[in-house]
């Protein structure tokens, strides 16, 4: 038997829609490649995702491919594809699932010798495999352990359900971090920058409406918009040209520049002094709000989700989302330079929230998970 805090061999198993790229990562990838490069631990970690032609480098990465997908589907097929490489290497201590619940269960389901755990960066109730209160208590019997991205993600997952403490103590909550690249705060530009996925739901439309009313008011401003609707270059779709359309009266004060990988981003968050992040639905944490802190920007977002677990107390939190209040709370922002200064201040004086404090919280319950399993059920 393995002793406690010794290293740990950990595979870890993306979903079959990331792409584990500079170039094209979306938010689980990036989190997975900030958080085990981070990791002070020893731990050894081998990643599974799809094929890309450039992965991030320095990184045990592995490509598979899904096994009859066209049967169990991509996310089935990816796992059924891992299990099979799984008997040609040598066997995990760990194996850690990010975003899909079922495959976590049928992972653990096919491989009970080894301890299983769910990374789980949205609401439960929606996905495959953990939509009903009895899908998800099959998962907190299988599961070494449930870590959540945000306190609002947990009460996602245990709705419904009926635990023991032990039981309980699975369900964890674990915020996601970032990589700072800053040492000092920096010099902003009169730039407000809004970046995210060009569908309803993340509330860009509404913000493009409120600072094509306000914006001619303060021409030394301008309007950067950065997204498309998946992480990668693809041709406009009908939401993008519709917040085109809103904000074409700025002319050359506005621009949108579609899709731009990771580091594009954090280039324009470092520069822009303001940055909204406006989500209408239920954000289970908000990656771009926890990113723009890291800038040291003022921070504009809503009370949505998890989203308020990082930002109260750091960014202008909106209660009740809508053009009329986005235009507000802008006209706020850029009205009232102590103000928006003082926000820039305490993002950056006030981030808990870096890649290294938090991959040394996650080790530390990764071993914990792994210990439990081993003591608990195998000693």
């Amino acid at each position: 038997m393995k002793p406690s805090n010794d290293v740990l061999n950990i595979d870890i198993l993306l979903p079959a829609k990331e792409a584990f790229s500079p170039a094209n990562a979306g938010a689980v990838a990036t989190y997975v490649h900030d958080i085990t490069k981070a990791s002070t631990s020893g731990h050894r970690f081998k990643i599974f995702g799809r094929a890309v032609s450039k992965p991030f480098p320095n990184t045990n990465f592995a490509a598979i491919k899904p096994k009859m997908a066209w049967l169990y589907g991509q996310n089935i097929g990816f796992a059924m594809a891992y299990l099979r490489q799984l008997n040609s290497h040598s066997k995990p201590d760990l194996i850690e699932i990010h975003g899909r619940c079922n495959v976590a269960s049928y992972i653990a389901a096919k491989r009970p010798d080894i301890p299983v755990t769910l990374f789980l960066p949205n609401d439960p109730r929606d996905m495959k495999g953990s939509k009903t209160s009895a899908e998800r208590k099959d998962l907190v019997a299988k599961l070494a352990q449930i870590i959540c991205v945000s306190d609002y993600i947990k009460d996602c997952f245990l709705d419904g359900l009926a635990l023991n403490a032990e039981e309980l103590a699975k369900v964890c909550v674990f915020p996601i971090g970032v990589s700072r690249r800053l040492k000092t705060p920096p010099q902003k530009e009169a730039i407000i920058f809004l970046a995210g996925r060009m569908v309803p739901e993340k509330g860009i439309l509404e913000c493009a409406q409120a600072l094509a009313d306000i914006l001619p008011s303060y021409p030394e401003w301008r309007l950067v918009i950065a997204g498309a609707r998946r992480f990668e270059q693809a041709d406009p779709n009908s939401y993008e040209a519709k917040v085109a359309k809103a904000i074409e009266p700025l002319g050359n004060q506005a621009e949108m520049t579609g899709f731009i990988p990771l580091d594009q981003v954090r280039d324009w968050q470092e520069r822009a002094a303001i940055a909204a992040c406006p989500s209408l639905w239920q954000e289970p944490l908000g990656k771009v709000v926890v990113e723009a802190l890291a800038a040291g920007c003022a921070v504009l977002t809503t009370r949505r989700g998890g989203i308020p677990e990082v930002a109260k107390g750091r960014a202008l939190i909106i209660d009740k989302p809508s053009v009329a209040t986005f235009r507000d709370g802008f006209a706020k922002l850029l009205k009232d330079d102590q103000f928006r200064h003082q926000l820039q201040s305490i993002a950056f004086a006030d981030f808990p929230f870096t890649s290294t404090a938090m991959a040394n919280k996650v080790d530390l319950l990764r071993q914990a998970a792994f210990d439990t399993a081993w003591h608990g059920h195998r000693g």
